[in-house]
């Protein structure tokens, strides 16, 4: 069954309706993403928020015991 032209013309505004709106609310979550990765990287710089988002950070600069360090190569005797 073939569709008159009418029909493929309405067709074809309400899909680029909803092709329009899916792209709208596309952009907005792609926003918001964006400012959500600047927020936590602004926080991750600052010294009293980042130990309490990164327990990587809290561990920056400790020295790793004696058993887990590598013999020094370049000293040879």
């Amino acid at each position: 069954m073939k569709q008159s032209g009418e029909e493929a013309r309405r067709y074809e505004a309400l899909f680029i309706k909803f092709s329009t709106q899916v792209e709208r609310r596309f952009k907005k979550l792609l926003l918001c993403l964006f400012l959500l990765l600047l927020v936590f990287q602004v926080l991750l710089h600052n010294r009293y928020t980042a130990p309490h988002m990164s327990a990587v950070f809290r561990l920056e600069g400790t020295p790793l015991p004696a058993s887990f360090q590598l013999p020094n190569m370049l000293n040879k005797e």
